[in-house]
């Protein structure tokens, strides 16, 4: 997973993850350091390719979002938002992550939501994609997987209120 030629660890801003640079220089990811995003690709990667992981690929993409806030653009808000939205139907109400890309369309169509404030040192000290990337078989990924999103799930109970708020207005 790491590379000999990689740079220096660094913190991650979104999750507290130390991880070595990566040897190529990559485009800012706001909320997320170089090292921890080349991580997020590479798990990415894993989960198009392999489809026992994909069938949790919205999970992972929403676990990631959610622990790496960045709230500085229309766009970010949006996605990150729904984001929010899907963890809490996966989390708590056990939907199925193959249903998160017609859930986000839905979302879209109906945009209830706004920036929310959040200690970011709140998603700090929990799993990380770290804990990810050493599972070999399907079963492993999916509880550490789950595990991870029950995690960045709880670090935004401040807002879970507000957040099933935009569920019930978005999702009629």
């Amino acid at each position: 997973m790491t590379d000999s030629s990689a740079g220096p660890a660094r913190d991650c801003p979104g999750c507290g993850l130390v991880w070595p640079e990566p040897p190529v220089q990559l485009p800012d990811q706001a909320g997320a350091s170089a090292g921890c995003w080349s991580l997020y690709t590479e798990m990415l990667g894993r989960s198009y390719n392999d489809p026992a992981r994909h069938s949790l690929h919205q999970l992972l993409v929403d676990s990631y979002t959610a622990q790496h806030v960045d709230w500085s653009q229309p766009c970010r808000v949006q996605a990150l938002s729904i984001c929010l939205m899907t963890l809490c139907l996966f989390v708590e109400d056990g939907a199925d992550p193959r249903e998160g890309p017609q859930l986000h369309r839905r979302m879209v169509a109906r945009p209830v939501f706004h920036p929310l404030d959040l200690d970011p040192a709140l998603l700090h000290g929990r799993m990380t994609i770290a804990d990810l990337a050493p599972a070999d078989d399907a079963g492993e990924y999916e509880t550490l997987l789950r595990a991870w999103a029950a995690q960045v799930w709880d670090a935004w109970a401040a807002h879970h209120t507000t957040i099933r708020d935009w569920i019930e207005k978005a999702l009629p």
